[in-house]
């Protein structure tokens, strides 16, 4: 007697859990979750700071990261600063990607990297 297999999911329509879509991964690389303390700055189109901001790296990747901070950002481009545990200041540019207020009143704010030092990119990858 031959049994037919039931066709279980071709994964090719979207599943739900508790009546929401699940959400598909488009990002090229991969986020680490992380929880460095950064500073933020927001500059204009000739690098003069706007104004100040921190917060802490929720997670990161080779191509950017997210924030959650106290306040919202006032331009598109941000300097960021942090320091590892050696000490060493790590300083980057950035394009902001979005920035949404949260329930608490904090922003997550999501980063593109623009510019990022050789020391930068090496402590990003000890994380």
């Amino acid at each position: 007697m031959i049994r037919h297999a039931h066709k279980i999911n071709d994964f090719s329509e979207p599943t739900k859990k508790e009546n929401k879509a699940l959400h598909l991964e488009k990002r090229k690389c991969a986020r680490v979750s992380i929880g460095v303390p950064i500073s933020l700055v927001s500059v204009d189109s000739k690098d003069r700071p706007l104004d100040q901001n921190k917060g802490i790296v929720k997670n990161v990747s080779q191509t950017g990261l997210k924030i959650e901070a106290e306040n919202d950002v006032s331009s598109e481009k941000l300097k960021l600063a942090f320091v590892d545990l050696n000490k060493r200041i790590a300083q980057i540019t950035g394009k902001v990607v979005f920035s949404r207020e949260t329930p608490s009143g904090t922003y997550k704010i999501g980063v593109q990297f623009q510019g990022i030092s050789r020391i930068s990119t090496g402590l990003f990858r000890n994380w």
